[in-house]
């Protein structure tokens, strides 16, 4: 088991001989109640069992249930060599009945030495898949631990459903609670944030959510159905989308496998899809989408589970993770060197790069351009918002431009027409820019580019931003008239270092004071906080019955 881990151990058919059923179906006891792991108490539990009774599996449910925390991610790994023979309760329906009420209790089963297809294997089986969990079955003894190992850590990653339960309105829609996907870089890339929600579905009703999708943005949605299984279920099930003019996006999840539209049959339950993707014609539009489940039934299925799924996605993650990923320094003097390649694509006289980086609210981080003779320069900044920090995030977001002495320089780009932006009520995002295309200096050897952020405190965030450097010849052959003697290949040579960073400093507290927090502790605290949020695992444990 992984280390700080919160366990416990639950034991049945140990204490009570099997020629005594009423005795015996009661036989079940927690043995190390949950709590950081403790490997030496779990073992030295283990070596005073015997195995000689009964098997009150669905009891045994039950009383784990009340061994785990009252809230929270909470697990159970049921390890069994046979079927309940204690029933009732009946194992399968108990683990339904828990996960009714509690959508955030999983169980995972272990069959071993069961026969495929035996009713052992069926009951295991089932009281696994009901709460979203799997059934591994283990054929020898020197296969179990190594696979209930990776059962274990399989649960470090579960996220349960939340309860979301969608609008008959499509006004009245509640947006998905989205969760930032802070290591999604490393992880799954391209994914920006994620959601997974649990509701009820009648027949004939289109459940309605919303989604706000971001500039740059696209995203998927995965709907799945269940009901009760002594009944049958015919119809169909759907995923739909609108987009903000009530048009129906007809673009299927992997275009194929997870269709829009999918009959049911009465055996089990079938899943449908359906993404907002990058077009030729470029991003999808940044508006708020409907996402409706639609579920068509005969009248006397009377009620379903629904689970909705929920991704958001970079528009174009293979460029994202092209990105250089570069740290701007909170001192201009140290600022790094911006990195601008040529593009056959644009002609040789162009240099452009796309960047990364870390940026925490009340910091000013700094990067270096050197230009050539000639260049003007752009920059393009965004500030991802909440799909990063988290709900609630706001501020202001903005680009500086100054020279080596501090003085600010540039304005605003025509198409971007802010360096400066406000967000967080109904903007979610910032985009700024600014250019020197139309600044009065064209002897400009060198632009200090800062981004900076305004916000609630002890935040941080990723930015993404795009530098490009383009050589006018007008701009060149005025600068010649004006300093013919200056230039870079001889004559008098340019300082190319900061050397009065004074005025820097001033722009750069003038919105408020830095902070020296690092966002990859950040990072690592908050995924650290989720992997310790969903480690509660209690173990049922079975051991063979006595001949």
């Amino acid at each position: 088991l992984p280390d700080g881990m919160n366990v416990g151990l639950r034991v049945y058919g140990h204490r009570e001989p099997n020629t005594d059923a009423v005795r015996g179906c009661q036989d079940t006891e927690l043995v190390a109640p949950v709590a950081p792991l403790d490997r030496t108490a779990i073992r030295d539990a283990l070596e005073a069992i015997e195995a000689s009774g009964f098997t009150p599996i669905g009891l045994s449910l039950q009383e784990a249930v009340a061994d785990l925390p009252e809230a929270g991610t909470r697990s159970i790994v049921l390890i069994s060599d046979g079927e309940d023979t204690c029933a009732p309760p009946d194992p399968c329906e108990v683990a339904e009945e828990l996960y009714g009420d509690l959508f955030d209790v999983r169980i995972e089963s272990v069959g071993f030495l069961i026969d495929g297809g035996s009713a052992a294997e069926q009951q295991l089986r089932c009281i696994a898949e009901v709460t979203g969990g799997q059934y591994t079955a283990v054929g020898e003894a020197s296969e179990l631990v190594a696979r209930l190992g990776e059962v274990t850590e399989s649960l470090l990653d579960w996220r349960p459903p939340m309860t979301l339960n969608g609008s008959l309105d499509p006004l009245a829609a509640p947006e998905f609670p989205l969760s930032p996907k802070a290591d999604w870089v490393t992880d799954e890339p391209g994914k920006i944030a994620v959601g997974r929600y649990g509701g009820i579905l009648m027949p004939g009703e289109t459940r309605w959510y919303q989604l706000d999708l971001w500039e740059a943005e696209s995203f998927w949605v995965w709907g799945d159905l269940e009901w009760p299984q002594d009944l049958e279920a015919g119809g169909a099930f759907e995923t739909i989308i609108l987009d903000s003019d009530g048009n129906q996006v007809e673009v299927p999840v992997g275009h194929a496998d997870t269709p829009l539209r999918t009959d049911l049959s009465s055996a089990e339950s079938h899943t449908t899809g359906a993404t907002v993707e990058v077009l030729d014609r470029g991003w999808p539009v940044a508006a708020t989408y409907l996402v409706g489940l639609h579920w068509d039934a005969p009248p006397d299925v009377f009620l379903g589970s629904s689970h909705v799924t929920v991704e958001v996605l970079d528009a174009d993650a293979h460029r994202y993770l092209a990105r250089t990923s570069i740290q701007g320094t909170l001192d201009p003097v140290e600022a790094p060197e911006l990195p601008l390649t040529g593009s056959a694509e644009n002609g040789p006289d162009w240099r452009g790069g796309e960047f990364r980086g870390s940026l925490a609210s009340g910091e000013t981080r700094w990067y270096r351009l050197d230009l050539k003779r000639g260049e003007a320069m752009n920059v393009f900044a965004t500030f991802p918002g909440d799909r990063f920090v988290g709900e609630g995030t706001e501020g202001e977001f903005s680009v500086v431009l100054t020279d080596l002495d501090g003085e600010p320089v540039g304005s605003p780009f025509d198409s971007w027409p802010q360096m400066r932006q406000t967000f967080g009520v109904e903007r979610h995002q910032a985009t700024v820019s600014g250019t020197t295309s139309f600044d009065d200096d064209l002897l400009l050897e060198t632009v200090m580019i800062g981004l900076q952020w305004t916000g609630p405190q002890d935040q941080e965030s990723e930015v993404r931003f795009e530098v490009e450097a383009m050589f006018d010849p007008h701009r060149a052959e005025v600068a010649d008239q004006i300093e013919p003697n200056t230039t870079p290949g001889g004559g008098e040579e340019t300082a190319s270092t900061v050397t009065s960073p004074g005025a820097i400093e001033t722009v750069m507290d003038s919105s408020g004071t830095t902070d020296d927090s690092s966002f990859p502790v950040v990072i690592l605290l908050l995924a650290g906080v989720a992997v310790f949020g969903i480690a509660v695992v209690s173990f049922l444990v079975r051991r063979s019955r006595a001949s």
